[in-house]
């Protein structure tokens, strides 16, 4: 079975869990019901676009005014801005559409920017800003920006600022600023789920993989490790 093209959603959800992997994204037996913190989160995702784009004078709803400083830095911050971009990888690394039939590896940024720095010794540095909005809790996971920083040398960048941005703790984004020297190192953190993940396709095998989220958080009602939620 030819592997399907990964983001960093699927590539999670298989390394936590094989099985699940397969029953959503292959079977498609099951699927993630849509909770009000998603619905709000698609909402602010949306507002926070339509913000950008208009470069301001779109007005955002009374409860998010509280977001607008850090949205006005990013419009009015040097270089050529993107929103919601689709990005795509083939196999040999190579920028692709995200509906190519050759897309390998895939994802949506929520904001992008190009601009230009310039080194000690005058040459100038192609460099790119990249955020995440996140409307869910607070979390220290950084391996999505790893993910971000890749796509973006592999079009052409050679410095990348990415960002996590809070909803609900505005003042701490989250911050990683990666260069092209550390490519190879940040492709290593994914080969290990990547060589399982491929390996899955070719032998047809998805063992179930027991964790917390058993407990009443997985759609896989049916697997023998499935549980209600636990009443604290």
């Amino acid at each position: 079975m030819k592997p399907l093209p990964w983001s960093f959603s699927s590539l999670d959800t298989f390394a936590s869990c094989p099985k699940r992997y397969f029953e959503q994204y292959i079977a498609k037996s099951v699927k993630e019901q849509p909770t009000p913190e998603m619905a709000h989160g698609t909402w602010v995702h949306s507002q926070f676009e339509k913000y950008v784009e208009s470069e301001g004078t779109a007005k955002l709803d009374p409860t998010l005014k509280v977001h607008e400083p850090y949205l006005q830095k990013l419009t009015t911050s040097y270089g050529k801005k993107f929103t919601e971009l689709k990005w795509g990888l083939s196999r040999r690394l190579e920028p692709v559409n995200f509906y190519s039939p050759d897309v390998w590896a895939r994802g949506i940024i929520d904001y992008q920017r190009w601009y230009a720095t310039k080194e000690p010794d005058g040459r100038m540095k192609e460099s790119l800003k990249l955020v995440d909005y996140k409307t869910g809790k607070r979390h220290t996971k950084d391996k999505q920006l790893k993910l971000f920083a890749l796509y973006g040398f592999q079009t052409g960048a050679q410095l990348v600022d990415t960002e996590y941005y809070w909803t609900q703790d505005p003042s701490n984004p989250t911050r990683r600023v990666y260069s092209i020297a550390e490519r190879d190192e940040l492709w290593g953190s994914f080969l290990p789920d990547l060589r399982q993940y491929s390996e899955s396709f070719k032998t047809n095998t998805w063992q179930a993989r027991p964790n917390g989220l058993c407990n009443g958080w997985c759609p896989v009602t049916t697997c023998r490790h499935w549980g209600p939620k636990r009443v604290r």
